[in-house]
Order: structure tokens, then C-alpha cells, then sequence
């Protein structure tokens, strides 16, 4: 296990179906994707040779994580946070998470040094590692609620691999991954799984395609597109488009029956001129 810790805050889930959650989001660095409007590329593409590993003595991030510093990471997450806030639930995020699979495992089932009153975890993931029939022994754990929140990426751009050139070939990728891990997980674990979009008009199609031909795609959460940042001089003119974007998604969400999930985090934590959506308000409490 070698994983890249690029962010650690107190803050709240920002979207999905715990919107607005106390949480201490853990961010692991780089991505199997690249998408061009991710709002977290500063996580993206870090090299393991620059980052120093995590000790007592380092704790600057990014840092690395390693099988033999795991507990002291989790015992660093207890002093230096969960002692601080009355937070229950851990949200992993990225980047990609799933990259690092035993990472995540260790956060959950960790009996050395268990995360203080945690009693739920959160995963944010795109999805398309979700690709193993042992999977469910990842999240097979009955004293902890682990919620897995699958945000796909429907533009094969976005994708790697040249094998991926249309949305049909996506869509055949969570559709083999909903074979091999999603129903296993559904059917043998606690675990719930949640689907979030993330709307435009453009962006419609795809989405309604997705859905329909992907078998098994429940508790969906639309989200508005949040706008360009580098393409704004007025905070209140991002702020107005950024609301006009929310006013399309609920159109959509009011004609197909989902659920609107507004993007908090950009209304609470959005540092305009730093073009950073967040800020560790918080920074001065820890």
C-alpha cells in the first residue's frame, strides 16, 4: 500500500444524499481519468518520488501512506481532528479512491487503531474500478455504514483508454461492473450505493441514456454544472450563471422524477479569486 494524501478538512459533504453532513474529507491524489472540468487537478498527476511519507515528525501535505504508517495516520486523524469536531462519518474522495482499494480497506476495518466515533464512511468514486467480483469484501462490514456515492463520467474523453470512444462503450463498462461487483455488493453487503450526474442541456442525452440502458441504476442525484471559474472577472455574475444552472437541473429533476442535489460547497467554500472551491474556514479551530 502506497497511497498519496493530498487533503484532509473538517467540512461538510457538499452533494449526494447526505448533503450538508459534518464530515472529515480525506482526499487521495491522482485519477485513472482526466477530465478536463475536474475541480481538483492540483490532486491529479502527483508523483510518488516527490511527495515525502508520512511520520511524526511529517505531517506537510501531500504526503504518502504506507502499510507500516497506517496506524499512525489513523491515530494523527483522531488527535488532530475527530477529537476537535463531534463528526461521525469519514468522506473519501479524490482524484480516484478506488485506486487505492487497500486504503480504503484499512480506514474501515482497521482494529489497531480504529477512527474515533466514526460510525459511517463515505466513498466517492467514478465507478469504473468497481470492477472485481471481490469487491464486496471490501465493504463487507456490519458495525460501520459504508455508502458508496458512483459519480459516472459519460464523455470518452475523459477515458484513457482508446478502447472508449462513444457512450455505448461506457456504458458497457458499468454495465459488465454491475455483473462483476455493483450486485454483489448490493446483495451480500450493507452497503448502499448512490448515483450522482452532474447536469447541463448538453449533457441531457447522455444521461437519460446511461440510466435507461444500465440496469440497476437507483437513488439518482442530479447536480447543476457549476460554471467555468477562469471564464469570470464578477463573483456575482459566476454566482448568477451558477444559479441558472441550478434552475436547468431542476427543470430536468422536475420532468424525470429525481432528486436535486445543490453543490453546497461551492455556495459556502467558493474562494473566487483563488479559484479554489475549498477553503479550510476552519483552518484556525485545528
Amino acid at each position: 500500500m502506497k497511497v498519496i494524501i493530498s487533503q484532509i478538512i473538517p467540512t461538510v459533504q457538499g452533494e449526494g444524499p447526505t448533503v450538508g453532513t459534518p464530515v472529515i474529507l480525506i482526499r487521495t491524489g491522482n485519477c485513472n481519468l482526466n477530465c478536463s472540468f475536474c475541480d481538483t487537478n492540483w490532486s491529479n498527476n502527483l508523483k510518488l518520488k516527490h511527495i515525502k511519507k508520512f511520520s511524526n515528525q511529517n505531517k506537510e501535505l501531500p504526503f504518502i501512506v504506507e502499510e507500516d504508517t497506517i496506524d499512525d495516520f489513523i491515530n494523527y486523524i483522531n488527535e488532530e481532528f475527530l477529537s476537535k469536531f463531534t463528526i461521525s462519518t469519514i468522506l473519501i474522495t479524490g482524484g480516484e479512491p478506488l485506486m487505492n482499494k487497500e486504503f480504503v480497506g484499512s480506514l474501515i476495518y482497521n482494529k489497531n487503531s480504529n477512527l474515533k466515533n466514526i460510525t459511517k464512511i463515505e466513498i466517492e468514486t467514478n465507478g469504473t474500478l468497481l470492477n472485481d467480483p471481490k469487491d464486496y469484501l471490501l465493504f463487507f462490514h456490519w458495525e460501520k455504514q459504508i455508502q458508496i456515492n458512483v459519480s459516472p463520467k459519460l464523455d470518452p474523453k475523459y477515458y484513457r483508454s482508446e478502447k472508449i470512444q462513444n457512450l455505448d462503450d461506457i456504458i458497457t463498462i458499468f454495465d459488465n461492473n454491475r455483473i462483476d461487483s455493483f450486485e454483489k455488493i448490493l446483495n451480500d453487503t450493507p452497503t448502499s450505493i448512490n448515483w450522482k450526474f452532474v447536469y447541463s442541456k448538453s449533457a441531457e442525452a447522455n444521461i437519460d441514456s446511461f440510466i435507461t440502458q444500465v440496469q440497476n441504476v437507483n437513488n439518482i442525484y442530479i447536480m447543476p454544472l457549476t460554471p467555468d471559474y477562469t471564464q469570470y472577472s464578477s463573483e456575482i455574475k459566476f454566482l448568477e450563471d451558477f444559479r441558472k444552472s441550478t434552475y436547468d437541473t431542476l427543470d430536468y429533476c422536475m420532468r424525470k422524477g429525481y432528486v436535486l442535489s445543490p453543490r453546497v460547497h461551492v455556495w459556502i467554500f467558493n474562494n473566487f479569486k483563488a479559484r479554489d472551491e475549498y477553503v479550510d474556514v476552519l483552518k484556525e479551530k485545528i
